[in-house]
């Protein structure tokens, strides 16, 4: 390896926005060197891919462009981790972008650092930029953790706060699920079992753009797609149920059976509250809690208690488990307002 960082941008169709982003890496020359930023332009039909390359033709010892055929968000990252120079490796979607002067002050620190995984902070911006929510950590700075510290602290890991070790994913085959979206939880999740050191640099590098439309996060788009997040989440559950009696005794396992709690009761909230009738699989929601109750009991008892809402305080899944029946999203809001507000 001859570079300090990687940056992969998986790119699909982002010709609106690739302009932004990429600008946002355009550091001093002695900063861009060890630089490399690496477009996986996931076989657009826009002209993501010729913005790409302009700024390869440019910046041709930083920007590398590789055009692919389309293979979803996980398969850019595979191809990324794959071709890597960078001592280490972060992800920044390309409707996304760094704040530059923040992100030079990391290059500056990377330097002269050495652990397996950095954490750095975060914003959640709209698309115009407005700032929405900081993410920042309490706990000490240009301190070297063992990863156990920081899971007894509680820290919480978010896809746009961390960078890695690139050695550290090879060396466990780190592999992205490839054909259906939310993958960004797995860069979270796998690479647990293998970060040995952490250290945070109080920098706010990463804008994450929230409330554009058409992106996964897009509730329209995530109502449709819970399938895919029941595909990841069986995985999880497998991943953790062939670690070895070693590895469950670390504090890594407890952080990962947290995770996957997290994430489960996100989809019954989503099946049984939020989709509507059109959207709504029986069948899904019916094979994922069966699977619940026998692979994570513990998981399908706290599924019982979740509630609608704070002034609306009905066990929806139990209810759902005796009735076979589910609360429409207008009852939800009507009698919540009745509640509520009187009205």
């Amino acid at each position: 390896m001859n570079k300090l960082l990687t940056i992969v941008i998986p790119t699909y169709n982002m010709q609106n926005y690739l302009h932004r982003c990429l600008d946002s890496l355009l550091l001093p020359d002695k900063q861009m060197e060890p630089l490399e930023v690496m477009v996986v332009n996931d076989g657009s039909k826009d002209n993501s891919s010729i913005i790409a390359h302009e700024y390869e033709t440019k910046y041709p010892k930083t920007f590398r462009v590789i055009d692919k055929e389309n293979g979803n968000y996980g398969s850019c990252i595979n191809r990324g981790l794959k071709e890597a120079a960078g001592k280490y490796i972060k992800i920044l979607d390309a409707d996304d972008w760094f704040d530059t002067a923040e992100f030079s002050r990391y290059m500056e620190e990377l330097q002269h650092i050495d652990a397996d995984m950095i954490l750095t902070n975060h914003q959640v911006v709209d698309d115009a930029g407005n700032l929405t929510r900081n993410y920042s950590y309490d706990i000490e700075s240009n301190k070297l953790f063992a990863f156990q510290e920081y899971t007894e602290l509680g820290v919480y890991f978010a896809m746009h706060s961390i960078t890695y070790r690139t050695e550290v994913l090879r060396s466990i085959n780190y592999h992205q699920t490839e054909g259906i979206s939310y993958t960004d939880t797995e860069w979270v999740f796998y690479p647990q079992h293998g970060v040995k050191t952490c250290i945070y640099l109080p920098y706010d590098v990463y804008r994450y753009v929230v409330g554009r439309e058409g992106q996964t996060m897009d509730s329209k788009v995530l109502l449709k797609s819970v399938s895919h997040y029941d595909k990841l989440l069986r995985a999880m559950v497998d991943f953790a149920n062939h670690l070895s009696a070693e590895d469950k005794a670390l504090y890594t396992y407890q952080r990962i059976e947290a995770q996957i709690a997290h994430l489960s009761m996100g989809v019954y909230r989503t099946c049984l509250v939020l989709q509507d009738a059109g959207n709504y699989d029986k069948a899904l929601i019916k094979a994922f809690d069966d699977f619940m109750k026998h692979e994570r009991p513990q998981v399908y008892k706290e599924a019982g208690q979740l509630t609608l809402k704070k002034y609306l305080p009905i066990h929806y899944v139990r209810y759902w488990r005796i009735t076979g029946k589910r609360f429409s999203v207008d009852w939800i809001r009507d009698t919540y307002r009745r509640i509520r507000y009187g009205k």
